[in-house]
């Protein structure tokens, strides 16, 4: 027989639904009476406790399965890659002095080509500034000749307008008016003729010269 109910409580935690769907836990204390568990309460304790061991049992089996689909892969690509193989390495032919005399002989002469090349250079670089400065003076020089020459000839014409003003002047008959316009035209006809003169005596403008086209440059020679 079981003593007072206030010597001994067992606290067992139920679990339950509420009317929406969520879960509370409930204690209830048992008291233990002048009466054993009844066969159904133990019933429901052992299906219970095998329920735990079977839901442990499935976790350490689902996590077993994705261990191994984890490493899978991984063991295959490792399996698959190739073993590094090793590289010889190359041989190095010894120099002979003939070699040594022969490339001592054509950096020599690769010297005194480069010395020739750059001197080339630099003079044909010197000709084409120099001749670059008498273009443009030359052109400057043409220019202001021309300027000279228009302006000669413009003040001729401008004379020749001026007299055949001052004749027609006035009433002059037409015989008068005609000798008038016969010397205009004269006059500037003969600054015409001036003006060609005079730019056909200007001196030819120098060619421009276009930038010196150098040499490829020498290759030094390769030491052995």
């Amino acid at each position: 027989m079981f003593g007072k109910p206030n010597l001994l409580i067992l606290t067992r935690k139920r679990l339950t639904r509420n009317s929406h769907g969520s879960h509370k836990v409930r204690a209830d204390a048992y008291a233990m009476g002048t009466t054993a568990p009844s066969v159904h309460q133990s019933t429901l304790i052992i299906s219970k406790d095998e329920k735990m061991k079977k839901n442990l049992r499935n976790r350490i089996i689902a996590a077993s399965v994705g261990a191994a689909l984890l490493l899978g892969p991984t063991a295959a690509f490792a399996d698959t890659t190739p073993a590094p193989t090793s590289a010889t390495a190359p041989t190095k032919t010894k120099v002979t002095s003939a070699d040594q005399a022969a490339y001592k002989a054509a950096l020599a002469a690769y010297r005194v080509a480069l010395k020739a090349w750059q001197d080339a250079r630099n003079k044909a670089q010197a000709d084409y500034k120099a001749s670059l400065v008498a273009y443009r003076d030359a052109l400057k020089s043409h220019q202001a000749s021309l300027k000279s020459i228009d302006a000669t000839f413009n003040s001729a014409v401008a004379t020749a307008k001026a007299a055949y003003a001052t004749a027609t002047a006035g009433n002059p008959t037409a015989a008068a008016r005609q000798v008038a316009l016969n010397a205009r035209v004269a006059a500037v006809a003969a600054a015409t003729n001036v003006r060609a003169a005079a730019i056909a005596a200007l001196p030819t403008l120098p060619t421009k010269l276009t930038p010196p086209v150098v040499d490829p440059k020498p290759v030094a020679p390769v030491k052995p």
